[in-house]
């Protein structure tokens, strides 16, 4: 039996006060490691390898159970990357200067709103279109929804160098 969840699309935006919780398992999980790395000489458990697949199936067990929870509980499938993961905390700090993004093309675009329904990371697409801007947003996965669902065909993905600093999500 597969488990699929009807949440491609979020149902409602994103939760802003969620939002923080990646970055306190980012820093949790950076103090466990230096604390066992610095503090109780752990390096490694040694010849014990059998404990160290135990850690490994007991924390993918947890993420999966926390992933599937939050997943249903919240009703979108990108919820485990959007609140938990702390991998982004540091993907942020590269992301905002990655040279490979999307662009909405002023010309071409209706402003039907399409796009930004079926971002599965609810980033305001528009608005940065508005502002003549490639899609600077740090949570854009360059999954290609937004371009496939376009009626017109006017995001694109692009290269070239810009910035951006402020996040334009849509939150509930």
């Amino acid at each position: 039996m597969i488990l699929v969840f009807a949440y491609k699309k979020p149902v409602e935006g994103r939760l802003k006060r969620y939002g923080a919780i990646r970055y306190i398992h980012f820093f949790l999980s950076l103090i466990f490691v230096f604390v066992t790395w610095f503090v109780f000489n752990i390096h490694s458990f040694g010849n014990n390898t059998a404990i160290e697949l135990y850690w490994l199936i007991i924390g993918n067990v947890m993420y999966y159970i926390i992933g599937i929870s939050l997943a249903y509980i919240l009703k979108d499938n990108r919820a485990f990357c959007k609140y938990i993961c702390p991998i982004p905390v540091i993907q942020k700090v590269t992301s905002r200067f990655a040279l490979w993004k999307l662009k909405i093309d002023a010309d071409k675009c209706t402003n039907c709103g399409a796009c930004e329904k079926v971002c599965p990371m609810n980033i305001k697409l528009l608005s940065y279109k508005d502002e003549a801007k490639r899609v600077l947003s740090t949570e854009c996965i360059l999954c290609g929804t937004c371009a496939n669902i376009c009626p017109k065909g006017a995001i694109k993905s692009t290269i070239g160098l810009d910035a951006g600093f402020k996040e334009k999500l849509n939150y509930k």
